[in-house]
């Protein structure tokens, strides 16, 4: 893997910054900040500045105007949400929002009800099909949420049954939009001034649209109603993987806070069964424990047992709902290796390509995308996965920043029989042997002529070179304040060279794990004395035995705090390490 240090700030933009310190000038610099106000809102988001009017959409009072008509004359409302964690919490979001502005206006909740479509089976968006059993549900008004942008035409088939359509998504605008009330950040027209919303962001928007417009028509909700649903907000934020700047910042950091302290029984369950603490819970949490968990329900079943959990009244349903998510789940995990064993067997494929395609009998749909992501980011090259069934493919794509795969999968359309997604994932469905091939021999011809001059190797950001006596509680507090990481601002990286490798201790109960003492300097003052420190690098216990003792090694690290019995102690935790470029002899 290669290691790529990051520029530092040049001196002008370092000016910008006065009084600051140094690692985090630069730290801002490559985040695109190069003001001190700037840097300021991010530094300290704050919820009155950084959130915006949601009646900046320019179609947000139509809606809340649609939704509580429906609600005053009777209208049936179903809320058809997409199977993933971003389509699930959105459709949670507005399902409590919507049933307690039922109550608060003297209408009945049970007119709302949800539809989520079964992954495997049905796929994305919203269908021909669904639309005709809504109708004949006597559905009045249906909310799409993490959907809809590109279903104009079972849009259009749903206003002819006499379903009118209020379409919340932020995915990729297509050629042709549907005819109803739009409330889409990249809509043309659109006004709203952050582009770069999930689709539980532009759920809650509505959610404070329409508690506002309850409000004006002397129906209000409680004080701070709308805050306490940013748990849901800060799942989907981190786990559909938004840029986390800019009023997502804002959204992530107060969503965690609500989260740490959420009011939900199937949320308090959900986090119990995932071995999380109330007061720990991050964006790590979030993407690795909460978002999978929520996820593994489609992925293996139906999203709907996702939704009872986070919809759940007490805590007894909830407990059990949970504990049947939390099983779900360890299923997913098992099934995801299955399938990334045989499809690592198809890796001598990808020789002299820019793009790696593979397909299996029986690979689940749901599991296929997060095998193209593991080997996406393991290649460093975009990759597609299908599961076939028959004479159907369904596939999903996981790319890199410079390929994007809706533009591949445009190239080929012709091919496919769906289509949709993001730069950097997607979903697609192929009928048939002969455009599978097709499909696979113009996306590699496409990956080729946009790669061709791209070396491909796996890389790993650095943000800076430090020594060890840079390393203070000050600029341990000053990193902190980065948080919460995501992407757009991971978690930063530094480099510590020519360190002399000590000792290695097994840590954990199997011992994978290592502790690792080093030495370094020259130290400063108010650095971690004497020139001594420990690394910790989890599943690290075999490449440790490539490192004789008293060696020297440069290590790629993260430096955080660990907290052991009420003690705080700074931790930096190995990243990656190999041999030091300065000294290839252990020192005598």
């Amino acid at each position: 893997m290669r290691w790529r240090i990051a520029p530092d700030a040049p001196a002008d933009a370092r000016e910008k910054f006065p009084g600051l310190h140094p690692i985090a000038a630069r730290l801002l610099w490559q985040r695109g900040i190069v003001d001190k106000d700037e840097a300021g809102r991010f530094l300290d988001p704050s919820y009155e500045r950084d959130i915006h009017d949601p009646f900046l959409f320019k179609d947000m009072r139509r809606a809340c105007e649609r939704v509580w008509r429906a609600l005053e004359i009777g209208q049936k409302i179903v809320i058809h949400g997409d199977y993933d964690a971003d389509g699930v919490t959105g459709s949670v979001l507005l399902m409590q929002t919507f049933r307690r502005g039922a109550e608060l206006m003297g209408a009945d909740p049970g007119l709302l009800s949800h539809y989520t479509p079964h992954r495997e089976k049905e796929g994305y968006g919203v269908r021909a099909e669904t639309v005709e059993l809504l109708a004949a549900r006597g559905e009045q008004l249906m909310i799409t949420v993490d959907c809809g942008i590109g279903c104009a035409a079972e849009i259009a088939l749903a206003k002819e049954k006499g379903i009118d359509t209020i379409v919340v998504d932020h995915h990729q605008i297509p050629e042709r939009v549907p005819e109803c009330i739009i409330i889409h950040p990249w809509v043309a027209g659109e006004t709203y001034p952050f582009k770069y919303l999930a689709a539980v962001g532009v759920a809650f928007k509505f959610a404070c649209g329409f508690i506002r417009y309850a409000a004006e028509r002397g129906a209000a909700f409680e004080p701070g109603y709308e805050k306490w649903l940013l748990d849901l907000v800060a799942i989907a934020t981190v786990t559909d993987v938004v840029p986390l700047v800019g009023e997502n910042r804002a959204l992530e950091t107060f969503g965690l806070k609500v989260l740490n302290k959420t009011r939900r029984p199937g949320l308090k369950a959900l986090l119990d069964s995932a071995g999380l603490e109330s007061g720990g819970i991050d964006t790590v949490s979030v993407g690795y424990a909460i978002g999978p968990r929520i996820n593994a329900a489609s992925r293996m079943n139906h999203a709907s047992l996702a939704f009872a959990t986070l919809m759940a009244a007490t805590p007894e349903e909830a407990r059990v709902l949970a504990d049947q998510l939390n099983e779900t789940n360890r299923d997913r995990q098992r099934y995801t290796e299955q399938i990334m064993t045989a499809a690592r067997c198809r890796l001598t494929e990808v020789a002299g390509k820019k793009i790696f395609v593979c397909a299996g009998d029986g690979w689940s749909p749901g599991i296929v995308g997060l095998v193209a992501g593991k080997f996406a980011n393991e290649l460093a090259m975009p990759v597609f996965v299908f599961g076939k069934d028959g004479d159907k493919f369904v596939g999903s794509g996981r790319s890199i920043p410079e390929f994007n795969v809706v533009a591949g999968m445009e190239r080929s359309k012709k091919h496919l029989a769906r289509f949709g997604g993001h730069p950097q994932a997607c979903g697609l469905t192929i009928m048939g042997e002969d455009n599978f091939r097709a499909f696979c021999g113009e996306i590699e011809a496409y990956a080729e002529e946009i790669l061709g001059g791209v070396e491909l190797e796996p890389t790993l950001p650095v943000d800076a070179e430090l020594k060890i006596g840079d390393i203070t509680w000050e600029l341990v507090d000053l990193i902190a304040k980065f948080e919460p990481y995501g992407e757009k601002n991971p978690r930063p990286r530094f480099l510590l060279r020519d360190l002399e490798l000590y000792s290695t201790t097994p840590v954990g109960k199997t011992g994978g794990h290592v502790r690792l003492g080093v030495r370094g300097g020259p130290d400063r003052p108010g650095g971690l004395a004497p020139r001594e420190i420990k690394l910790i690098a989890f599943n690290f216990a075999e490449r440790a035995k490539a490192f004789a003792p008293l060696s020297k090694v440069d290590a790629v690290v993260e430096i955080g705090v660990n907290v052991w019995n009420g003690r705080k102690d700074i931790q930096l935790k190995v990243v990656d390490m190999r041999q030091s470029e300065y000294a290839s002899h252990p020192a005598h």
